[in-house]
C-alpha cells in the first residue's frame, strides 16, 4: 500500500464519525419537547409528543371536545387574531388523532378558540422509530367580534366529530 491509501482511511472514519455526531446532535435538538421562541405571535411551536397513546373520545374535557378546526380560513365575517403557528408531531408511529387533544390543549391554554389552516399527515423521518410518524399543523386563534354561536354554525368541526368519524374538517 502507499502512504496516501493510509491517509485516506483515517480521514474518512474520521469524517463519518464527524457526520454520526452531528446527525445525533440534531436527533436530540429535535426531540426535545417544546421549542417556543420568544414571544412573537406568528412564530411557530413544534412540540414533539414521545410515545404517548391516543385519548379516547369519551376521555376528552369537554371544553376540548368543543375546540374547532378549519381545514381552511373561517367565513370573512369572522374576525379572529392570531395567537401562534402550531406544530405537534408523535416521536414514533401512531395515527394524526394521536396528537389532535394536545394540539387542541395547547391552544387552548394560550387563549385560541380554534385552529385554522388545519393540516394533518404523515411524516417520513430519517430515524428507524420515527420512520412514518404522525404531524399536525395549524393556526391558533382567538375570536374577536362577533362571537360565533357554535363551530359547525360557521363551518368549522369539532374535535369530537374528528376523532369519533376518523375525518379531518371538511374543506
Amino acid at each position: 500500500m502507499t502512504p496516501t491509501r493510509h491517509l485516506k482511511r483515517p480521514l474518512i472514519a474520521v469524517s463519518v464519525a464527524a457526520l454520526i455526531a452531528a446527525l445525533t446532535a440534531g436527533a436530540a435538538h429535535a426531540n426535545a419537547n417544546a421549542t417556543e421562541p420568544a414571544s412573537d405571535a406568528a412564530s411557530e411551536v413544534e412540540l414533539n409528543l414521545g410515545t404517548q397513546p391516543a385519548h379516547p373520545v369519551a376521555d376528552l374535557p369537554s371544553s376540548l371536545g368543543d375546540f374547532c378546526f378549519f381545514s381552511g380560513l373561517p367565513p370573512a365575517e369572522q374576525k379572529y387574531k392570531v395567537i401562534k403557528n402550531v406544530k405537534i408531531g408523535k416521536n414514533s408511529y401512531g395515527g394524526v388523532r394521536d396528537v389532535l387533544p394536545k394540539m387542541a390543549e395547547y391552544a387552548r391554554l394560550r387563549g385560541a378558540d380554534a385552529i385554522v389552516e388545519y393540516n394533518g399527515s404523515q411524516r417520513f423521518g430519517f430515524w428507524p422509530w420515527r420512520m412514518v410518524r404522525p404531524v399536525v399543523r395549524g393556526v391558533a386563534v382567538q375570536w374577536t367580534e362577533p362571537k360565533p354561536a357554535g363551530c359547525e354554525a360557521i363551518g368549522g368541526t369539532k374535535l369530537s366529530t374528528i376523532l369519533s368519524s376518523d375525518q379531518p374538517p371538511a374543506k
